[in-house]
């Protein structure tokens, strides 16, 4: 999913780190790894040299039911001085999660930064941050799903679009471009695995079917190949280190599972999950498509491909939120609210509870189909709101560079209640609930 945080006003950020890993780490250069051959068939770059290393590849498995959310926004907003709570008390929210059911956390690396805007450099997307957070995470004995996004998104004051192929790359052939995305995916998980981090599931690319590395339109084809690449990075790195690491490809919307056959059909295959981003409701509107539900579509899958499905993004709005009659904490609309977006005024469908049945329904669901977890897009989130002030007296924070405000647009689908000083609510223990 692609979300929006608008911003106009300059902030510089605390210096607060919530847990662990705030050392510097440089990322190996493309040269210390060594260039692969083209997995679709054609030309090598003549480089010569061994496999990553011999030996029989791993068969990757889900060992668990995975239950988690997103944690790349906590140790951001944290900096920025915001504080999360349970039962009145600060308390590490790595530690929450994983004392109400979650078994995994999805980080998200990007190898474009984005542009500093008003003076505040968004790195929740970085690898200082990132090492940061999956040692917090690793900490807590939770896994890490880990996103690898090697495109980027252009966002201004009328839009944004997104999976865009970096400047730097722009001139290479389709070839030299695989190359080169091979290298920072390898190159990236073993810089990670150099320091005790080991993803239990990579995806290449996020919502692969609206794009990736787009130079111009999306072709279907092209990105097939391309993603051969990258999910031949995972297995190298994975038989490299003799892990279980299971591969994912990303479709935002059940209702294009289709590209999951237009990939295949140009011989992507080289994956052992279909992860999917799930928004019903009449804002982003995704449905099932000729699917009944996820155990239909699960079950699919796994009869026709071999591959097992999760979510990867969802969420269920546990307040209305509303200010001004706007479904906000603060000064920035909201990407996202469900049940649905016109209904602000039916209240009781918007409650902590509603949520927890919900995501429950939806996890068991999941689970029926074969499915390996569910795991919640932007439920760390907290409102741009000094404690104790009214709105109007923020922290002037972003979590995407743009030019229309600041703040979260997803503090209304969060599992911290900002209408009670960011205490943790019930909307969490979905993840209790499910085994």
């Amino acid at each position: 999913m692609k979300k929006l945080i608008w911003g106009i006003v300059p902030f510089v950020m605390f210096a607060f780190v919530a847990c662990g890993g705030d050392e510097d780490v440089n990322l190996p250069s493309n040269d210390d790894v060594e260039q692969p051959d083209d997995p679709n068939g054609g030309e090598d770059d003549g480089n010569e040299g061994d496999d990553p290393e011999p030996g029989p590849m791993p068969t990757p498995e889900a060992k668990k039911f995975y239950k988690g959310t997103t944690m790349s926004f906590a140790n951001y907003l944290i900096d920025f001085g915001l504080t999360y709570r349970e039962d009145g008390q600060v308390k590490n929210p790595y530690e929450s999660i994983k004392d109400h059911g979650a078994n995994i956390v999805r980080l998200q690396l990007d190898r474009q930064p984005f542009s500093e805007i008003n003076g505040v450099t968004i790195d929740w997307q970085q690898w200082d941050r990132v090492l940061e957070d999956a040692k917090c995470a690793k900490a807590e004995g939770l896994d890490i799903m880990l996103t690898l996004k090697p495109d980027y998104d252009k966002y201004t004051a009328t839009g944004a679009t997104h999976n865009n192929i970096p400047e730097d790359w722009k001139s290479l052939d389709e070839v030299s471009l695989g190359g080169e995305l091979y290298l920072w995916v390898l190159g990236t998980l073993e810089a990670l695995h150099a320091e005790g981090i080991d993803p239990v599931i990579v995806a290449v690319g996020n919502e692969v079917n609206i794009g990736f590395l787009l130079n111009g339109s999306h072709d279907g084809a092209r990105t097939a190949r391309l993603l051969n690449y990258g999910h031949n990075a995972v297995r190298d790195y994975a038989r490299k280190y003799s892990l279980n690491v299971l591969s994912a490809l990303h479709i935002a919307n059940p209702s294009k599972i289709g590209y999951v056959d237009t990939y295949a059909y140009n011989g992507c295959t080289n994956y052992d999950v279909i992860a999917l981003s799930w928004y019903p409701g009449s804002n982003i509107g995704h449905s099932m498509g000729s699917y009944q539900n996820f155990k239909v579509l699960g079950e699919a899958m796994e009869s026709k491909y071999g591959k097992k499905i999760m979510i990867l993004e969802t969420a269920h709005s546990f307040t209305t939120g509303t200010v001004a009659g706007k479904w906000m904490g603060d000064w920035c609309d909201n990407s996202y609210n469900y049940p649905d977006w016109n209904d602000a005024t039916n209240a009781v469908n918007y409650t902590p509870a509603k949520q927890r049945a919900w995501l429950r329904a939806l996890a068991e669901d999941v689970k029926a189909g074969g499915g390996i977890g569910v795991i919640t897009w932007g439920t760390e989130s907290l409102p741009d709101l000094l404690e104790g002030k009214a709105q109007g007296h923020g922290l002037g924070l972003y979590t995407y560079p743009s030019a229309w405000g600041y703040g979260s647009t997803w503090e209304n689908n969060s599992y911290w209640d900002f209408t009670n000083n960011n205490n943790l609510h019930e909307g969490i223990d979905w993840m209790r609930d499910v085994r």
